[in-house]
């Protein structure tokens, strides 16, 4: 990348980039464009993925990667669900994307020279980008720093955060690319608005203020006049365009561009970088999620956001049986019953099924948007109010809630109930997505009440409960599973299930992987037990009487052994039993990503290793 003139603060119309793309023509660059969202589209076909956001998102990276040196400069994409074509961009080859021992589905440091940052969560890109330009700053480095973030991420309240502190640390050489894909931020109300928006826009109007510029700046006279004159141009502007949010708080704020036209970007890029030289800068682009690819573009659902593999022109809604299915049945009947039951979600109206009832309550079913920790504490605010809410939210969500738990919910003794959704392994979407450490962060806290069924049987059991009438939160695990749909006997004693009563051996399992792997393998004379409450009180593990046996084991693939797993170990611990325990769980570690049997496999959590290591525990052969 060619060096600022010291004489011109414009940038030079040839950016020398990296990888070479500002070799290529407008037509050139257009083919290019086609060809990335062909790409993406045929890889979704094959292994499912984000879709929609990286097929809107193709022409700005682009530009960004022509005026941009990918190496020297630190491009930032937040969550990294719109940055397929950053990865095809800069050389790497998606055809495994997804699949165990493939590319990521985020953006990943040890994957790639080019990935400056781990990414997966919304709204973290902002503030790790100012930390980049700030290091940058305090070495006197000339390098740019650029953060892609979405009009839903930029209202997280850590972003929010960073804008607060970058008014008044005026950084330079950082472009805060706003990708608008559907929520305007600044209005365009009135036809003087809009003119005069479209004027400061225009490439006549960039050059002619940048000549300008250079030429009244070279004598102390021509400076003052032109000085003069932009302050006359500037309370005009107020005027006619009132400032936005981020001019109000002292941001520079150019925009908003068609970020889906090369031109108009070009323009915008060099606008940006010339701005940016005296500090950080607001690029707000307009962009069509699903750009390119008819029933993603027209899709008002979110339905082609997220993507399976062979998905078709026309979604087909799953009519199998699941976890989703059953809580949303459930729902749909207690809130008919509970005029005080309002659910909560932080921007998973979607993908936790809860749309068909927001259109039935919609005063009662509340998107906060991407604002986990909003969502808990307001829920603290309708509970201390005398109202039962209900918070559906991911497990890998849930994380970012921990304080509001502890503080909001269980110091103020609130009798909240959380739907953990995809809890376990999600599979594709990888080590920033899995539902794995729920368990163990959640067991830290006083008073929590954690459960998880297994089937239908026991999740209508678990429903049978009253969770508004305690002064606990409790916390419902659902994973991604399908139902079982066989018939067995069922006993349950106190939030667990007793399958089968033996002798010598207890095996302990969770979840539907638990008990299929039981109910399956084990015929033999053992006891079994599938736990529904899975941090058990005390009284209630004393009637097992654990220590009439020689062995005791637990298969838990839900979580990592810092959860149930070390609950129960020390349990047994506090009763001096002096059997053998053994257990079968995650590491505390983050699990790669790739389709939830192979990565069983790869842990060696799957039901035939499990069966193995369990076989040869206790010395017997399968009859």
């Amino acid at each position: 990348m060619k060096n600022l003139k010291k004489k011109s603060p414009i940038p030079s119309k040839k950016t020398k980039s990296l990888l070479g793309y500002d070799d290529l023509s407008i037509n050139q660059l257009k083919v290019l464009a086609s060809d990335v969202r062909s790409d993406i589209l045929s890889v979704c076909l094959n292994n499912g993925g984000h879709l929609s956001s990286n097929l809107g998102s193709v022409e700005l990276t682009i530009e960004c990667l022509r005026h941009f040196d990918a190496i020297n400069d630190d491009i930032i994409f937040d969550v990294g669900h719109q940055a397929y074509a950053y990865k095809i961009l800069t050389g790497r080859n998606l055809k495994d994307i997804r699949e165990l021992d493939g590319i990521s589905p985020f953006l990943d440091r040890n994957e790639s020279k080019f990935d400056k940052y781990c990414s997966g969560h919304a709204g973290d890109a902002l503030p790790v980008a100012v930390g980049f330009a700030k290091a940058k700053q305090l070495e006197k480095s000339s390098s740019y720093t650029i953060c892609v973030t979405g009009d839903s991420s930029i209202v997280n309240g850590l972003a929010f955060e960073s804008l607060n502190y970058l008014a008044d640390d005026k950084i330079k050489r950082l472009i805060i690319i706003v990708n608008d894909n559907g929520m305007a931020i600044s209005q365009n109300v009135g036809f003087m608005k809009k003119q005069f928006q479209k004027m400061r826009n225009s490439k006549f109007y960039f050059n002619t203020s940048s000549f300008l510029n250079r030429k009244m700046s070279k004598n102390k006279i021509t400076r003052k006049l032109f000085y003069g004159l932009k302050r006359i141009k500037d309370k005009v502007k107020q005027m006619v365009l009132p400032n936005n949010f981020f001019e109000s708080i002292g941001l520079k704020y150019i925009g908003p561009f068609n970020g889906n036209d090369l031109n108009a970007l070009d323009l915008a890029f060099k606008k940006a970088k010339l701005v940016s030289e005296n500090g950080p800068v607001i690029l707000h682009l307009l962009t069509k999620k699903g750009y390119g690819y008819y029933p993603a573009m027209n899709d008002k659902n979110g339905s082609f956001h997220g993507v399976s593999p062979e998905f078709d022109d026309l979604i087909v809604e799953d009519t199998k049986e699941n976890f989703l299915s059953l809580k949303e049945k459930y729902l749909f009947k207690k809130m008919e019953d509970d005029k005080k039951m309002i659910i909560i979600t932080p921007a998973m109206l979607v993908g936790s099924k809860l749309s068909s009832l927001q259109n039935k309550y919609p005063e009662r079913v509340i998107d906060v948007g991407i604002a986990e920790e909003n969502a808990i504490s307001f829920a603290s605010g309708l509970a201390l109010k005398n109202y039962h809410p209900v918070v559906d939210i991911y497990s890998t969500f849930l994380q970012r809630g921990y304080d509001e738990v502890i503080e909001d919910i269980v110091r103020n003794k609130i009798s909240a109930l959380f739907f953990v959704e995809r809890a376990g392994l999600v599979g594709s979407d990888g080590a920033s997505h899995q539902g794995l450490y729920d368990v163990s962060y959640l067991k830290t806290i006083p008073n929590v009440k954690i459960y998880m069924p297994f089937d239908k049987k026991s999740f209508t059991y678990l429903m049978s409960a009253d969770y508004f009438s305690n002064d606990y939160p409790s916390f419902i695990r659902l994973s991604k599973d399908d139902i079982i749909r066989e018939d067995y006997p069922i006993i349950y004693m106190k939030d667990y299930l007793l399958y089968k009563k033996g002798k010598s051996a207890l095996i302990i399992a969770i979840g539907q992987e638990g008990f299929k792997l039981i109910k399956k393998y084990f015929k033999h004379e053992y006891t079994l037990i599938t736990l529904l409450d899975l941090l058990p009180e005390y009284d209630i593990l004393n009637e097992i009487d654990f220590k009439q046996y020689n062995d005791v084991i637990i298969y838990d693939p839900y979580s990592t052994i810092e959860g149930t797993v070390s609950y129960l170990s020390l349990y047994l611990t506090s009763i001096n039993y002096k059997g053998n325990y053994h257990y079968f769980s995650f590491n505390c570690e983050f699990v790669t990503h790739g389709d939830i049997d192979s990565l069983y496999k790869r842990y060696k959590l799957d039901h035939e290793s499990v069966y193995l290591k369990i076989n040869k525990i206790l010395n017997y052969k399968n009859k």
